[in-house]
């Protein structure tokens, strides 16, 4: 049986990873949204992941396994309870029609910081609200939900969670 599973790639290599998985005769998909860049002697158009880091894959577990197996940049499946995650079929056309509009998309990083309260909005632990206690780089934070008494730290990218507020 067929399913969506999500691929972590190297940051910046999700678009290398794409082509490598293309090559392999699996079904892929990498969303993209334009975004407008600023160097210092030019301003430019270009389109970046909508997931940073992440690309999905769709298939059985032998081609799930044929899109990493040799492919430069892969890291890893995004796991939920020691097996991989899968996204519904409901999430990627959710997505796809989002991407309709890609004008109304707008990924905000600069605004989460240590001590936030975020919703998380994609993946298995969508709907669960946590506070920020680490920023690991540009792309990874750490995010610790308490639930049912017990504490969970969470690693995610900024793509997955929603700013609520700032604690302190």
């Amino acid at each position: 049986m067929k399913s969506w599973f999500v691929l972590r790639t190297k940051p910046r290599n999700e678009k290398k990873v794409y082509q490598q998985v293309i090559s392999k005769d699996v079904e892929v998909f990498l969303p993209l949204i334009p975004t407008i860049r600023i160097w210092s002697d030019r301003k430019k158009k270009i389109l970046v992941p909508l997931f940073p880091s992440y690309i999905f894959i769709y298939g059985d577990e032998s081609e799930r396994l044929k899109a990493i197996r040799g492919t430069i940049g892969a890291m890893g499946y995004l796991m939920y309870r020691k097996r991989p995650a899968v996204v519904t079929e409901r999430e990627i056309e959710n997505i796809k029609i989002s991407l309709q509009e890609p004008e109304r998309i707008k990924v905000d990083k600069g605004i989460i910081k240590e001590g936030s309260y975020v919703e998380i909005t994609n993946g298995p632990f969508r709907g669960l609200t946590g506070i920020v206690i680490e920023i690991r780089g540009s792309y990874r934070l750490v995010v610790n939900i308490v639930e049912l008494n017990a504490s969970l730290n969470i690693e995610l990218t900024y793509s997955e969670v929603k700013f609520l507020k700032n604690l302190y």
